[in-house]
């Protein structure tokens, strides 16, 4: 919702509270510490704005009105209840609005902005300076929480803000306002009678507080403030708030568990409070609910379970929740916090066992450090100093069992399926480029290793150990991030009366007096499992339960996905903190740089280990739970803006910069200064991290999450630049210019593309503001001539990519990108390729296709004519070795397809003539006839398509295309000697026809290329086969082998058109696979019987595909002669074959396990995987190939490449 989201406050008088506590008189809400009842109501906030969400007064994100969601969807206060006739917009019927309805949407806007930041600091810096422990803004949403307490509480109010139970029911029958019920309490279902839910039974309050803590990861210790607070001054008639706030949060954990390990009973009826609706998630659209491999409700479920968690350790800091186990309770459903946390610690320990112990169970290893990682995040918000020892043998159990030597890293350099940096840097040829003294540098810096990148889990784990290392003593604490111990509950009041020296006084009476506000009852214990009646949780005792039988008679399975979207690779592109022991003193260049800006300096030294990882992890957090969205409906939520302003109010959660540091790192509180700088390279380091290993373009491969979406980080990241232009801007341009020099030759191909596409994107939504001297500096890299190198890609990518993303292409980049007189302008857009004159004969085609309008079979009859045949003799003069991939074979085949690609190449070649004239006027800058915008738009129809209209003639003009190439072969075959393969020279003739469409389409329009592959694909004038061929260059030695480093997307892509042709086949009536019969008669053994045929005509398409490249991957690969670093086409080999084979699996899974056509049942993706391995294809046989193919290398890289993708490979298992 905008309330739980927005940055945009009211402006609202900070001063003014509640004139009456005793009545409920709030009309918005305040900026900052205060609510202000007399707030106007123009902003767009309005409070009885009615929307698809429901719960308060936005279309946000977050929704936070109180709905508890038993599909296990994010919790909102409209929620869908029962479906809702369409509204008419321009009815005049006067609609009524229950006050009590209206009432509890300010609720739920006051509650969801009471923590806020943001405003809290604005208020916090209008009061008077604070002393004491608790920091001005932590006291600002103090006051904050102890105002909307007062009102929550009163006599008057009461009834309404804490009903529950039955009177929660009986609260919402309204029959005169249907709507206003469904708003107030979207888990009503008026089709059928039902028992309570958990939602009703909490009461509103109570399951708003639940939505928000674990919802809004920032404002967490407000909510748990907010729980002691209703606790302590609550009527007795409503009594027990925390006891009903913490049960609710359990019985949400248990079904969190089971949905984020994706545990399901099998054979048996579903149990806990989860609906039968296992795939409806809240207000998400369908595409989010299924990303990546359909893991979009396991990533929502861990993020609710890391929430609450940590909800429930400050409430276990305030006293409200048993800390320690109770030495007297050794029920397993009755745990304190301790207690729960050493529950799942032995989960994750009997999983990973489990794991190891039976044949790959991949399933189980995710769960156990899923699991693992929940426990770790919760353990820095404990109090450590009352159970040091044992948070302690909960980290030792962990790292003995779950992560130990079994725990391989998706990241790995090299290795992992998700890595984004390479074991090895690659060949750059730097020596080329630069002078003496820049070969010595380069010399040692290829002698380096390469940086190292851990996940995030393992860096979570390193910051846990840090932090019960660091012993606080003197007021010394490990992290100068003041979220592990803002307490805002410190600063709530309670009135109280004393009668203390006034006993004896006659007619005396007690005297009122302000205390602090404690919890007085009984510690709560926590039941996360239930009862056998009422079971909120069956992960965690089918995990308990492993390795001695599980009790239940129904069997268990844990069908835990990828972690994608939970777990993250960690690039440190910033210096890392200088230790107590080492030599602070910098070279003359670091020392400059860090002269000219102070807040870099800041930043490396004051930032610590344990500070960088918790902002890196709250920035992911903001970036997961406040993402926009845009449901099923249509109706978005949340904006890149606000997200960015989010963001931006981690600056208030760090301590400022400290005086002074003991020996770990450690912060003074008591010696803080007033300056806060440097956090801006942080947020840089972290989205620019985090983009580099976003989810790859243009494969056919939704991101499992929002943090994996490329478009969405560049968005926030362009966003801070706009809210923050003295500081975002410059941290920018630092971290290229460190990537630049550091990382991009140890980045994989992948992250290097992403990295690359986002700077095109920034610039072009940036007036292109870019330092001239980087352009200076980096054009070198890309000089004609120069050996191809990993900093040149880097540069030619960033510049096709602005062009790709332009109307005008590369003209707009040269006209208002690169400076005057740059030599990229004539290195990137007028590179020389194959001779790109035309003959006669070729023109003539062109004229026939695009300008005559001949018919198909006449140009098809005159280019097979004998008129047509040129010189045959062409083919023994130019093909020596009488090679069928020659290109003099295929000559007929070449002219008809360049005629085809006429429009394209005429494009290409007026931009190149524009580019051309651009440069010159650039070096004449006095000329006194500059170009003009009409020269740029030179022979330009605004109403022509080139790739539609390219894309129509492919399909129009297929006879022609295969007449020429029949034609062609017939050629070849009637003068090689011997006899010739049909199958193989029909290869090469398509081999050959993909070659012509790559040289012609232009480097900088990969959307052309993949618009045509389609085309290719749709009418079957190239197969799969050729396409994979052509991708590695098989049809060329491996000297003048080329292959672009988008090849795989090529290969994935004809893998997609293969598939996708499969289940067009509809009009099979033979009874083959496409006979899809829609019959009332059709019954589940038909189904299944034709979805199995539906898959095994599938593979027989696409194994091939696979073998064919695993054959020609490891042949390039030993090829590699290369002994110190790794060829740049190695790279692009051995990673390409991983995230081809990623592809596809997707693809597979997509298909036939997820969404298989109307009619077709789902496949179990280890259906899918048993058929890979019956033909012939299964990671074992793949991982042995690659083993046996480092026999045969040449060069120590090579097999260095080969083992790596053998690893690999051996981990899918």
């Amino acid at each position: 919702m905008d309330a739980a989201l927005s940055s945009d406050r009211h402006h609202g008088d900070n001063n003014r509270r509640y004139d009456n506590r005793n009545n409920y008189q709030g009309r918005g809400r305040g900026r900052g510490g205060r609510y202000n009842n007399t707030q106007r109501h123009h902003s767009r906030h309005h409070p009885y704005r009615r929307d698809d969400y429901g719960g308060g007064r936005s279309n946000r994100r977050d929704h936070h009105g109180g709905g508890y969601r038993r599909d296990g969807g994010r919790s909102g206060g409209g929620g869908r209840g029962r479906d809702r006739a369409p509204g008419n917009r321009f009815s005049t019927e006067p609609k009524s609005v229950d006050p009590q309805v209206a009432m509890m949407k300010q609720l739920t806007a006051m509650v969801a902005k009471m923590g806020d930041l943001g405003g809290a600091a604005e208020a916090a810096g209008a009061a008077e300076s604070a002393v004491g422990e608790v920091r001005p803004v932590v006291q600002a949403i103090g006051r904050n929480i102890q105002d909307l307490v007062g009102v929550l509480c009163s006599s008057s109010n009461a009834g309404l803000f804490l009903r529950f139970g039955e009177e929660a029911t009986e609260s919402n029958a309204n029959p005169d306002d249907a709507d206003g019920m469904e708003d107030s309490n979207p888990n009503v279902d008026t089709s059928s009678p039902r028992q309570l839910d958990a939602a009703t039974m909490a009461g509103p309050l109570a399951t708003l507080i639940h939505s928000c803590a674990t919802n809004l990861p920032l404002q967490t210790p407000s909510y748990a403030a907010l729980t002691l607070g209703v606790e302590c001054t609550a009527p007795s008639s409503h009594a027990g708030f925390a006891l009903r706030c913490v049960e609710l949060g359990m019985k949400c954990l248990g079904r969190d568990l089971d949905m984020m390990l994706d545990c399901r009973l099998v054979g048996g009826k579903k149990v806990g409070i989860v609906d039968s609706e296992q795939k409806e998630e809240g207000e998400r659209c369908h595409a989010e609910r299924t990303g990546g491999y359909g893991n979009g409700s396991q990533i929502d479920a861990y993020y609710r379970a890391k929430f609450m968690l940590r909800y429930l350790a400050h409430l276990s800091n305030i006293g409200i929740v048993s800390y320690k186990q109770h030495p007297n309770n050794n029920e397993s459903n009755n745990l304190s916090l301790m207690g729960l946390l050493q529950l799942l610690v032995q989960c994750a320990c009997n999983a990973a066992s489990a794991a190891t112990s039976s044949h790959g169970r991949a399933a189980l290893r995710r769960a156990s450090v899923v699991l693992a990682s929940l426990v770790l995040s919760t353990i820095p918000y404990l109090n450590m100093d009352d159970a040091n020892n044992m948070i302690a043998d909960l980290l030792e159990e962990l790292e003995t069992h779950v992560v130990g030597q079994s725990y391989s890293s998706d990241y790995e350099p090299g290795v992992g399926w998700q890595a984004i940096l390479l074991n090895s840097k690659l060949d750059d040829g730097a020596e080329e480029a630069t002078g003496e003294d820049d070969e010595d540098d380069d010399d040692e810096d290829d002698d380096a290793p390469a940086p190292l990148c851990a996940d995030t889990f393992q860096d979570l784990l390193r910051t846990v150990r840090k932090l019960i290392n660091s012993s606080p003593q003197n007021q010394l604490y490990p992290s100068r991030f003041a979220l592990l111990r803002d307490a805002p509950w410190k600063t709530l009041k309670l009135n109280a009366t004393t009668t203390e020296g006034i006993e004896d006084v006659e007619g005396s009476t007690p005297e009122e007096i302000v205390v602090p506000m404690t919890y007085t009852g009984e510690p709560l214990l926590l039941d996360l499992v239930g009862s056998d009646e009422e079971r909120h949780c069956i992960c965690v005792p089918y995990l308990l339960s492993l390795g001695r039988g599980f009790s239940n008679k129904d069997s268990v399975e844990v069908n835990c996905h990828l972690l994608d979207g939970i777990l993250y690779g960690r690039l440190a592109i910033f210096d890392a903190p200088p230790g107590p022991d080492e030599d602070n003193d910098d070279d003359e260049g670091e020392e400059g740089a860090k002269e000219s800006d102070p807040n870099l300096e800041c930043y490396v030294k004051s930032y610590s280990l344990i500070d960088r990882f918790f902002l890196s992890d709250a920035i992911r957090d903001v970036l997961m739970c406040h993402r926009p969205m845009v449901n099923d409906a249509g109706a978005d939520r949340s904006t890149a803006k606000e997200v960015a302003e989010q963001i931006w109010m981690l600056c208030h959660l760090f301590h400022p910069e400290p005086h002074s540091e003991d020996n770990e790192g450690a912060i003074s509180l008591s010696n803080i200064s007033n300056d806060l700088k440097g956090i801006e390279y942080g947020i840089v380091e972290t989205l620019l991290s985090l983009i580099v290993q976003s989810a790859p373009r243009g494969c056919n491969i939704p991101a499992p999450s929002a943090v994996n979406q490329h478009l969405y980080l560049a968005r926030v990241l362009l966003e801070l630049t706009k809210l923050k232009p003295s500081l975002v801007p410059r941290a920018i341009v630092l971290a290229i210019s460190g990537m630049f020099e550091d990382f991009i030759p140890s980045l994989t191909p992948v992250a290097q593309e992403n990295l690359a596409t986002w700077l095109a994107i920034h610039l072009t939504n940036t007036d292109y503001q870019w330092p001239k001297f980087f352009w200076d500096h980096w054009a070198p890299y890309v000089a004609s001539g120069r050996k191809r190198n990993s900093r040149g890609d880097f540069v030619t990518m960033v510049l096709h990519s602005m062009a790709g993303v332009s109307s005008d292409g590369a003209v707009v980049v040269v006209k208002d990108c690169l400076p005057p007189h740059s030599l990229l302008s004539r290195s990137v857009f007028l590179t020389t390729g194959e001779d790109s004159s035309t003959s006669p004969a070729e023109e003539d085609i062109a004229d026939r296709f695009w300008n005559a309008s001949h018919d198909p079979d006449s140009i098809r009859q005159f280019v097979i004519s004998d008129e047509f045949t040129s010189d045959l003799t062409a083919i023994e003069d130019e093909n020596e070795d009488h090679s069928m991939f020659h290109s003099s074979v295929w000559w007929r085949t070449g002219m008809v397809t360049r005629a085809l690609l006429y429009p394209i190449s005429r494009e290409k070649t007026r931009v190149a003539r524009l580019v051309d004239r651009l440069s010159k006027q650039a070096d004449m800058a006095n000329r006194d006839d500059p170009m003009t915008s009409d020269d740029l738009k030179d022979e330009v129809d605004p109403t022509e398509d080139i790739a539609a209209d390219v894309s129509d003639a492919v399909f129009r003009f297929k006879p022609v295309i295969l007449a020429a190439l029949a034609r062609d072969a017939d050629a070849y075959d009637s003068i090689a000697t011997g006899r010739v393969d049909d199958d193989q020279l029909l290869l090469a003739g398509e081999v050959f026809i993909l070659k012509q469409f790559y040289n012609i389409i232009p480097s900088s329009d990969p959307v052309m290329y993949n618009v045509m592959i389609q085309s290719l694909m749709k009418t079957k004038i190239v197969s799969p086969v050729a396409v994979a061929t052509w991708a590695l260059g098989f049809d060329s030695n491996s000297s003048s082998r080329v292959i672009s480093p988008q090849w795989w997307k090529c290969v994935s892509l004809a893998v997609h058109s293969a598939i996708t042709s499969v289940e067009g086949a509809s009009s099979d009536l033979g009874g083959g696979v496409g006979m899809i019969i829609d019959d009332t008669g059709f019954n589940d053994e038909d189904s299944n019987e034709t979805a199995t045929k539906r898959l095994v005509e599938t593979l027989k398409i696409t194994i091939p595909v696979l073998k064919c490249i695993v054959e020609q991957g490891c042949q390039v690969l030993a090829s590699i002669d290369a002994d110190k670093n790794i060829p740049i086409m190695g790279a692009d080999v051995a990673e390409g074959i991983k995230r081809l084979f990623s592809s596809v699996l997707f693809l597979f899974y997509y298909h036939f396990s997820s969404s298989p056509p109307v009619g077709i049942p789902e496949l179990a993706f280890s259906t899918v995987l048993d058929g890979l391995g019956s033909m012939d294809l299964s990671w074992e046989k793949v991982s042995l190939a690659f083993q046996m193919s480092m026999s045969n290398c040449r060069g120590v890289q090579g097999k260095k490449l080969l083992q790596s993708l053998s690893r690999s490979f051996e981990r899918m298992m």
